[in-house]
């Protein structure tokens, strides 16, 4: 797949759950809905995606801008990803791969006193009508926590 066509997939407007994940407290989910929203920018040479969701009742959003460079056969997607919940004020800058379902991105943040932590984002086109968006947490050491998952239908 390259990024044309997971753009003709993802283009639309979709809904669904989103699944958030604290393994350090109990309880450690959190289910609400979401909306997501994907549309090509920069006269079709990117992906905006805009998602929707909430925590304890209190509504977020977030968002990831993609691009595509060919030339680059190892990392060949740049992102640029923005939470309210997740990231604060900040933006997280991620590079990736396009997979046989998708994009899998991956960035770091800082948690300080310590080493910075990972950040995993993966886009799974199963269908035209069903997406899947996980997000991983991935420790100094390298290990990965789901944090979250969201699923979408297509809308239009």
């Amino acid at each position: 797949m390259d990024l044309t066509q997971i753009k003709d997939r993802l283009i639309g407007e979709w809904t669904g759950n989103n699944l958030l994940r604290l393994s350090w407290v109990t309880p450690s989910d959190y289910h609400s809905s979401s909306i997501l929203s994907a549309l090509s920018i920069a006269q079709d040479k990117g992906l905006m995606l805009k998602y929707t969701w909430s925590h304890e009742d209190k509504a977020q959003e977030g968002s990831v801008m993609f691009a595509y460079d060919g030339k680059d056969k190892e990392k060949p997607i740049s992102a640029a990803w923005m939470d309210s919940w997740h990231m604060s004020d900040k933006i997280m800058f991620c590079q990736g791969k396009i997979t046989d379902q998708g994009i899998d991105i991956c960035g770091s943040y800082q948690a300080p006193p310590g080493p910075d932590w990972g950040w995993r984002i993966l886009f799974n086109c199963f269908s035209d009508n069903e997406l899947e968006m996980l997000m991983y947490n991935i420790t100094p050491e390298g290990e990965e926590d789901l944090a979250v998952k969201a699923d979408y239908k297509r809308l239009r």
